[in-house]
């Protein structure tokens, strides 16, 4: 009933305010086209492509040989990780949902994973963000706010998810050989998250223009809501509007956190590919596909909690904001 209400109430400001909601759209549509799907189509193709193939063992033999004594990785684990490094939000996260789903990640391996493999790309960091700074914004010190902390994140996740010894690493719950799909297969797949990734940068973009003319909101408080709600405007709004350092500690908080919108992408590709799993499950039991916890069965049946996603996001915007305050005291 409440949602209900919330979603009626969005309509009639869509109603009142058409041209707010069309130039959000024409810009949330335009950083799609133009940023999102040239960065990930071409990686999350040849990913699938690597994967089907029996490739994943090949090229991380010796990642895993390197990471082994600090992380409890398998070689898909390593995969995982670094798939996020290199393609960025959300390629990480959607190759661990896909991986945990195949049964190449244990469960346990996998939100490891999620709480450090799901950020920015050094790409996107050095070709977009830094040129917003101009010359405030070093480079080095940009990259090491935001991968920095993943060294003290790694080490609480793995005392989280493996006490005591660590554990094992393995390829998940059983091995599987896949015949490789079809480059058009791979292609449709990647498509259709891509479409995912498009209507929610749209739906967040209409909400940042109605937050950017609502001017009877303090100056400071808008630019939190936009930081909050997707990351690369909130960046160029950080950028604009506040004097260095203070932009760049914000811009720092803000894509390690990855805004709201990162947060929906993600729990969009780790929770697609379940609607069997999903429909099964209510057939069974004939009940609601909820658990005892109020939580969707998708969520239960992956093993993925979002809401240790939002807390490991969390804890990574605060470290990348004190490291960011720190190396400018340093240097």
């Amino acid at each position: 009933m409440k949602k209900s209400v919330g979603l009626a109430i969005l309509m009639v400001f869509l109603l009142l305010y058409p041209r707010f909601a069309a130039e959000g759209a024409r810009y949330g549509l335009l950083l799609w086209y133009t940023s999102v799907v040239p960065s990930l189509f071409p990686f999350m193709v040849l990913s699938s492509l690597i994967v089907s193939s029996g490739g994943v063992s090949l090229l991380m033999k010796p990642v895993r040989a390197f990471l082994g004594p600090w992380l409890p990785l398998s070689e898909n684990g390593c995969y995982t990780l670094i798939s996020g490094l290199l393609c960025g939000c959300p390629m990480g996260a959607k190759t661990c949902g896909d991986f945990v789903r195949e049964g190449k990640l244990s469960v346990q391996e996998g939100r490891f994973l999620m709480a450090i493999c799901n950020h920015p790309s050094p790409m996107f960091l050095l070709g977009f963000v830094c040129p917003l700074f101009e010359a405030g914004m070093h480079p080095s010190r940009l990259l090491l706010s935001i991968y920095l902390p993943l060294l003290p994140l790694a080490a609480l996740a793995k005392r989280i998810y493996f006490p005591g010894l660590p554990a094992p690493a393995s390829n998940g719950s059983r091995p599987q050989i896949q015949k490789a799909p079809a480059l058009d297969t791979a292609i449709l797949a990647a498509a259709e998250i891509l479409c995912r990734i498009g209507g929610y940068l749209m739906l967040f973009s209409i909400v940042i223009v109605f937050l950017r003319r609502a001017l009877w909101l303090p100056a400071s408080l808008r630019i939190f809501l936009m930081g909050a709600m997707e990351m690369t405007t909130g960046v160029r709004e950080v950028s604009a509007s506040l004097p260095f350092p203070d932009s760049g500690t914000a811009a720092a908080a803000i894509l390690a956190f990855g805004g709201i919108c990162g947060i929906f992408q993600t729990r969009a590709v780790t929770a697609s590919g379940w609607p069997e799993e999903k429909k099964s499950r209510t057939d069974d039991g004939g009940s609601s596909p909820k658990d005892r916890g109020g939580r969707t069965e998708d969520k239960k049946i992956a093993g993925l909690s979002i809401r240790q996603y939002i807390l490991w996001k969390l804890l990574h915007s605060a470290l990348a904001a004190v490291i960011f305050r720190l190396l400018g005291v340093l240097g």
